[in-house]
């Protein structure tokens, strides 16, 4: 049975509200639809944010779903649309069997690892975490996190806008993270999307000397002469120097770095994915300049010696490929659930968390990504929003989009 879900644009929050229940109300004339919901979704754009409070009080009434998680942002997405600038709500009513879920923040524990409970088998066995972007070590909150789950696996992300986003579990929060944790019954399947691939000529190479944001050796070799190398720019140039095919490199480099083109791509610690799998498998990160005389790349993120990378860049057939990818991806584990259970397996709902510096900025057109999504899946019922970062495993992501779809 697939969940209940609705969104509309209004600058009052109880009009917008007013809008959404109507929408749902439609939905509950068709058999196909879940009843019975005991857990939302809800997004919101900074146009309602300074209304969420209302709005959620609302939304409990009208419904009467007591248990809701969801953030405010820049933009929200439903099936097949985005609303930006614009004050926006996007809702989804979920229908999960008693105890399968939990919602957690500051002020509410999930369940303890291990925590076991008959059919459902782990209590905690993965979890929707959003987070405020600024809060303090939030990178080792989400390792925490993942910790906490059995599964180690975390999908969500940051909530973002111009004024300081919130969050809401069960009611409206500012900092730290929150969300649901997930028991091992609840089926579901989660994909994350890449903006970037790999350069052509580039492979997998280790970091073998740098520091703070700079990386100076790759395999032993001057990041910057493998960089150049990587974009086919020149062949081995060994230096600066004043020639002229140095000087059009450096040139072509600035250009494709002023563009926000340009990326390193960074494997995670945990990864052990072969090397054809790396396009799941890597956070990515801006290249932010090169030093020719000392042969050194600055990336946006500290490195280490050890780590493993690639260059990549970053475009629009990119991006289209790899969001199609994903969802074959989860087409085809709906359809082996389907020849192992023996009977049809379909998509319930769907969450989708994508990049700021994704939708109109890489796709063109607004709602653009999200036309993607549903050519590829169908109308399934999807809510989402435009995160300042990605959380998937147990790793903050950027430029990138994460699908979650339940089944």
């Amino acid at each position: 049975m697939r969940f209940r879900y609705a969104h509309a644009a209004h600058p009052d929050g109880s009009t917008a509200v007013d809008l959404c229940v109507a929408q749902l109300a439609a939905q509950a004339g068709n058999e196909s639809t879940q009843r019975g919901a005991n857990l939302g979704f809800i997004y919101l754009t900074e146009g309602l944010q300074s209304q969420a409070g209302a709005i959620l009080a609302l939304l409990k009434v009208r419904t009467g779903v007591s248990n809701w998680v969801g953030a405010s942002a820049a933009a929200v997405c439903a099936t097949g649309v985005e609303y930006i600038d614009e004050p926006a709500l996007a809702i989804m009513l979920g229908r999960f069997e008693p105890g399968s879920f939990n919602v957690f923040s500051g002020a509410q524990r999930p369940p303890a690892r291990g925590t076991r409970a008959g059919r459902a088998g782990s209590v905690a066995y993965t979890a929707l975490v959003h987070a405020d972007p600024n809060a303090p070590g939030l990178p080792g909150l989400i390792e925490d996190m993942a910790l906490k789950v059995d599964s180690g696996h975390l999908f969500g992300g940051l909530a973002s806008g111009r004024e300081p986003p919130l969050t809401i579990a069960d009611r409206v929060l500012r900092g730290g993270i929150s969300g649901v944790v997930f028991a091992e019954d609840v089926r579901l399947v989660s994909r994350v999307t890449q903006g970037c691939h790999p350069l052509p000529g580039s492979r997998r190479r280790k970091i073998t000397a740098g520091e703070d944001n700079l990386i100076d050796t790759l395999d032993g070799e001057r990041a910057f002469d493998v960089l150049l190398r990587d974009t086919g720019i020149v062949e081995n140039v060994a230096t600066a120097g004043a020639d002229e095919r140095a000087r059009e490199s450096l040139a072509q480099l600035k250009v494709l770095g002023r563009r926000g083109l340009l990326f390193v791509g960074i494997e995670p610690e945990q990864s052990s994915a072969p090397a054809h799998r790396w396009h799941d498998d890597y956070l990515v990160r801006p290249v932010l300049g090169i030093d020719p005389s000392r042969g050194a790349v600055a990336v946006g993120t500290p490195i280490e010696p050890g780590q493993v990378v690639r260059f990549c860049v970053r475009d629009e057939a990119a991006a289209r490929k790899d969001l199609t990818r994903i969802c074959a991806e989860i087409r085809d584990h709906l359809h082996e659930q389907s020849e192992l259970r023996r009977r049809p397996v379909g998509a319930r709902g769907a969450v989708y968390i994508s990049c700021l510096g994704r939708g109109t900025h890489m796709f063109g057109e607004q709602s653009e990504e999200l036309r993607v999504i549903a050519q590829q899946l169908g109308d399934v019922p999807l809510v989402g929003f435009y995160a300042s970062g990605e959380i998937s495993g147990r790793s903050l992501y950027g430029f990138t989009g994460v699908l979650t779809v339940f089944y």
